[in-house]
């Protein structure tokens, strides 16, 4: 099985948006597996939260995608390792691991400072590194991509982000359609992101 995704970033928390993606990757064959791979508390992303209560959100939402019968492994590499992660150190880790080279998610706002990236010598990231990228509404996608090894999807998915989570649960606004249950419910019950 060669065919597989890396989807790894903050997820904090990880949303019904993140849940689609997966989903219709695999249910629409984008890809025969996901690799789901939370990083570490980043110093450019302000958390709210320990790590252990965010390891066990991430745990908790690993456990509703394997409920949907979803062929996704949950990676906890870099959720133990604390370092900034980079693409370039995920794309090592996994090509290490792996026999052959996985596909990297990305939204397709990303595509601009992907040249700027840490350790992207000989332009791996635009040349070498398989992407998959997903569109967004409101970002206007380059008609000459200057790049290779990528797939550009349209999902058609809800787009709502963690930041706008975190804010509207401190603000006590209902976010119970933009979590999933048990997510959603173990936030409130341990009072988290208030």
């Amino acid at each position: 099985m060669e065919n597989i995704a890396i989807y790894w970033g903050a997820f904090n928390p990880p949303t019904i948006w993140h849940f689609e993606i997966i989903e219709k990757l695999l249910t629409q064959n984008i890809v025969e597996k996901i690799i789901f791979s939370p990083d570490w508390q980043r110093k450019d992303k302000d958390y709210k939260i320990n790590i252990e209560k965010r390891t066990k959100i991430l745990e908790i939402f690993f456990e509703e995608l394997k409920q949907r019968w979803l062929n996704v492994d949950f990676e906890e590499y870099f959720l133990k390792n604390p370092w900034n992660t980079t693409t370039m150190q995920v794309e090592q880790y996994f090509s290490n691991k792996f026999w052959f080279q996985p596909y990297h998610i990305f939204w397709i706002d990303t595509i601009s400072n992907m040249p700027n990236r840490l350790w992207n010598t000989d332009k791996y990231i635009e040349n070498k590194l398989k992407k998959i990228f997903i569109k967004r509404k409101w970002f206007l996608v380059p008609e000459n991509i200057d790049m290779q090894n990528y797939k550009l999807l349209d999902l058609e998915i809800l787009e709502i982000s963690s930041t706008t989570v975190r804010e509207m649960i401190k603000n006590k606004m209902r976010i119970d359609h933009i979590l999933t249950t048990k997510v959603k419910d173990y936030i409130e019950g341990n009072w988290l992101y208030i």
